[in-house]
């Protein structure tokens, strides 16, 4: 996966994850308004490790110079059809084509073979040779609600064209942000869809507790880890639903989500969505508090009045065990001070305890890792073996627990 876990020290540089190393992808680029994010796009799948070459449509080069995609990749953009066999080259050379933005224009000529632009061309020659082609379509909501745009979409899925939804904002169906597209695309060429049909729940961030209207009780959660979960099922293909505390980090557009406060809220909606829906996965990647007041103050407790103030605390209820109806697969995370074998032992311990079927148990006293960061000191547990210990990118453990549980379940047909 481009990242092989390690031992820790303070010395540790931490490089990207490469998750595309050695992919080839071809880059068309049509003539939307929301042309110039493509510019970002490029850039960051060469960062996660493709080579990345550019096919225009003749109506993109008057929105932006061809120049600009080559200083962002390296490779000159190829425009026209010359007579000779670019489309045949770009496909041998290709992994995918991924087209963003998307017109309905060259949607409808991809879906019915219209074949007067290169890019359409390499699209269908790409489906011809078994290539993933991936589209990203982006336009004027009015221009999505058309038949024509019903009519397209359905001929590029059966064609078995991945399509990757708009962000759907202010009436129009907008670029996706670059994290979202990125790791989408990063997913559906290394993955696919293998979670399509498929109903996964993911709680992720830090829950909170008031003492008085102004001060809380919580902890540092950035509620990285379940969003990068919860979008690398969303990408596979699932209906995600997301509850979330507080984070910092923007949920992915494409799931449905449910913001909660305390840990008493997040328990009841998770309650309450088992108790009504069947899930296929479920992983409880939040940090609730633990413990809340037993008592909260109605209004601000004064500093001058009162030098030291004494917290009398209760448990809150354990989310993971206020689950009314079992998804097929959970997958539970633990928040520990230890490392190596006593972090093992732990975690096989909560396992256990919380009845799941994988455990991520990580040391949040790491200097590079934990909490707020982009890895985990983690070891990662089945009942069956430690598949994996060590330094872990989250987006790398997200993609590994997505996987560990597509081969366990099972997702009815239709």
């Amino acid at each position: 996966m481009g990242f092989k876990p390690g031992t820790l020290s303070e010395e540790i540089q931490l490089q990207p994850v490469q998750t595309l190393r050695g992919k080839n992808i071809v880059l068309g680029v049509t003539g939307s308004s929301a042309i110039y994010k493509s510019i970002d796009l490029a850039r960051r799948l060469i960062r996660m490790g493709a080579t990345v070459r550019v096919v225009m449509t003749r109506f993109a080069t008057r929105l932006i110079s061809p120049d600009l995609f080559h200083w962002a990749t390296g490779q000159k953009p190829l425009v026209e059809m010359t007579g000779e066999t670019e489309h045949i080259d770009l496909t041998k050379w290709g992994d995918a084509l991924v087209v963003a933005p998307a017109t309905l224009n060259t949607m409808s000529k991809i879906a019915h073979g219209v074949l007067d632009e290169l890019l359409t061309l390499t699209a269908v020659t790409m489906l011809g040779s078994g290539k993933k082609v991936i589209i990203v379509p982006t336009m004027n909501i009015r221009l999505m609600k058309t038949p024509q745009y019903d009519k397209a979409i359905k001929i590029l899925r059966e064609e078995g064209v991945f399509i990757i939804p708009p962000k759907i904002e202010e009436d129009k169906a907008k670029y996706p942000p670059i994290e979202d597209l990125t790791h989408c695309i990063d997913a559906l060429i290394n993955r696919g869809r293998d979670l399509e049909g498929a109903r996964v729940l993911v709680t992720a961030g830090a829950t909170v507790e008031h003492i008085d209207p102004v001060r809380v009780i919580t902890n540092p959660s950035s509620g990285l880890m379940g969003i990068l979960v919860a979008r690398e099922a969303a990408c596979r293909g699932a209906s995600v639903t997301l509850v979330h505390g507080n984070v910092t980090v923007e949920p992915p557009y494409m799931v449905k989500t449910i913001r909660v406060e305390s840990t008493e809220d997040m328990a009841r909606v998770v309650r309450d969505l088992t108790e009504g829906e069947e899930f296929n996965i479920g992983v409880f990647a939040a940090a609730p508090v633990d413990y809340k007041p037993v008592s909260q103050s109605s209004i601000k407790i004064s500093t001058r009045a009162h030098e030291r103030i004494s917290l009398d605390l209760q448990a809150t209820p354990k989310v993971i065990k206020s689950i009314a109806r079992r998804p097929g697969y959970i997958v539970a995370f633990a928040a520990e001070t230890m490392r190596g074998e006593e972090l093992i032992e732990k975690t096989r311990e909560k396992l256990i305890e919380y009845g799941a079927d994988l455990v991520v148990g990580n040391n949040v006293l790491s200097d590079v890792a934990g909490f707020s960061k982009q890895y985990l000191d983690a070891v990662i547990v089945t009942k069956e073996e430690v598949v994996v210990k060590g330094l872990l990118s989250k987006y790398e453990v997200a993609r590994l627990i997505i996987d560990k549980a597509v081969g366990k379940i099972k997702i009815a047909p239709g």
